[in-house]
């Protein structure tokens, strides 16, 4: 199981990879006004003199190819989402949403992370921190190749997930307390990369802006 979680750290380090590369398809994609996600939005969370409630979604970036094959990723990925999801009144969704094609319009894979007891703290500059503990984790593999990974994905963790094509596997986190920031406007959410132990002084550099979807 700590195999598994060991996994699951890394996959923040390729997320902000993912962010760095992402900004050349800034200046291409334009936001969606889809919401992308089928996680369902409920309640809001008061941060600072914002409130952030509902779907944010990141631009579809062709970045998501550049690890096509790596980690939780499957070779068919081509592009890809960012979105997190107020769940509750102190429970989020950060999720990423990878898809076969250049135009995400074909599912491959979702990875779904679940925090609750999400708390905000004091502000930094325009930034805030906050904690919560990663709950659950929610797979939903679209294709054949997409459900291979994972299913070889899951044998090297040594875990007993097992998964269906078209059907969200949910899986048990950790349930330990991590540190980020986030930074909060009337329309656009932006975190930042999370620690274990202690708040981050800042915002991911590569880290992908999110804007309100779904409206």
């Amino acid at each position: 199981m700590k195999k598994i979680f060991f996994w699951l750290v890394l996959i923040g380090s390729i997320l902000a990879i993912l962010g760095s590369c992402a900004k050349d398809d800034d200046e291409e994609a334009s936001t969606t006004s889809s919401c992308a996600t089928d996680t369902t939005a409920s309640g809001s969370i008061t941060v600072g003199s914002e409130t952030m409630s509902g779907v944010y979604l990141s631009n579809c970036s062709t970045a998501f190819a550049e690890v096509a094959g790596t980690q939780v990723f499957p070779s068919d990925v081509k592009s890809g989402y960012m979105a997190l999801v107020v769940t509750g009144d102190a429970a989020i969704s950060e999720e990423f949403l990878t898809y076969t094609d250049t135009s995400c319009s074909t599912p491959s894979l979702t990875w779904k992370q679940g925090r609750t007891d999400f708390t905000v703290g004091s502000a930094s500059g325009s930034n805030y921190a906050v904690t919560y503990k990663v709950s659950t984790i929610k797979i939903k593999p679209s294709t054949d190749v997409a459900k291979s990974h994972m299913d070889t994905f899951a044998t090297s963790t040594g875990s007993s997930w097992t998964f269906t094509v078209g059907s969200e596997t949910t899986v048990t986190d950790s349930g330990d307390t991590k540190y980020n920031l986030v930074s909060v406007t009337s329309t656009t959410v932006q975190t930042g990369d999370s620690s274990d132990n202690a708040t981050p002084t800042s915002l991911d550099d590569g880290s992908m802006p999110m804007a309100k979807a779904c409206q």
